[in-house]
């Protein structure tokens, strides 16, 4: 049992509670001098109490109103950030839609094929893989467009129509191995075939006699011979290396295609077949 020493702050505490509420009740019916008096002393009692509590529950208080505000809080800091990366990238963005319009620019204005009706169409996706190398296109069957139409972009030959759906192509790539078109290069009119290696790496022209005398920059381009795919005057690629290999029946030719095939945004596909194509 508690001793009388430890109840009685307790009783006082009741004691001093219960006065303090029938004073405030006091005050709505009016107050007597005595009361006023009496008032103020509950009061001078009870300031430092309310002040200590106070000091003890605001920072309790402000604990348990930061959990609440804290995923707020973090959203907003989310969306601060989401909106500085976009103006950071912002630049990039807009060099990127320049350089698709200039690219479509340019491939409705064709300085070479000049003669020959063509498409316009839109890349809209890479399917490079161990098979084939290859871009598909916005463009099909309900376009005009059909197998064999050479794809063209604003520097040269892109590469062939392989397959087409109602509103989409397929379109071989140049540096595709199984890609191969006949070329001239110029200003010595040597003729070859030139055949891909793979992505990121030259085209190999093959059959070009040993011992031609060929420069770097000098540009090949489609021969058109007959039953040639392409039609003539098309660039492909320009010379990067050749030399002629000890004992070797032909020249070691390489080209740099004239196109960024890593980097296509628009092309052109020629309305063209060659003779005698179905």
């Amino acid at each position: 049992m508690a001793s009388p020493l430890f109840r009685r702050p307790r009783i006082t505490l009741i004691v001093v509670l219960l006065i303090s509420l029938s004073l405030l009740s006091a005050s709505y019916r009016g107050e007597p001098p005595a009361i006023s008096s009496a008032k103020g002393l509950v009061r001078g009692v009870f300031t430092p109490l309310r002040q200590a509590a106070t000091a003890v529950i605001t920072p309790v208080y402000d604990v348990v109103a930061g959990a609440f505000e804290y995923g707020s809080v973090k959203r907003q800091n989310q969306q601060l950030q989401n909106e500085v990366a976009l103006l950071k990238n912002r630049p990039y963005a807009d060099a990127g839609a320049q350089a698709a319009l200039s690219s479509l620019s340019a491939a409705l204005k064709l300085t070479f094929a000049a003669n020959i009706k063509s498409t316009p169409a839109q890349v809209i996706s890479y399917t490079p893989s161990n098979l084939q190398l290859s871009v598909e296109i916005n463009k099909g069957s309900h376009q005009g467009i059909r197998v064999g139409n050479p794809v063209v972009a604003a520097y040269g030959l892109v590469g062939r129509v392989v397959a087409v759906s109602a509103d989409s192509s397929t379109v071989l790539l140049v540096d595709d191995p199984n890609f191969a078109a006949g070329v001239r290069i110029q200003p010595s009119q040597q003729l070859g075939l030139a055949v891909g290696q793979g992505s990121d790496r030259s085209l190999s022209v093959q059959l070009v006699d040993p011992g031609t005398t060929l420069k770097k920059g000098q540009v090949a381009y489609t021969s058109g011979l007959q039953g040639e795919i392409f039609p003539p005057g098309i660039p492909v690629g320009r010379v990067v290396d050749a030399y002629t290999p000890a004992g070797a029946l032909e020249e070691h030719v390489d080209l740099q295609p004239v196109v960024d095939l890593a980097r296509l945004y628009y092309v052109s596909v020629l309305d063209w077949l060659p003779a005698g194509a179905p």
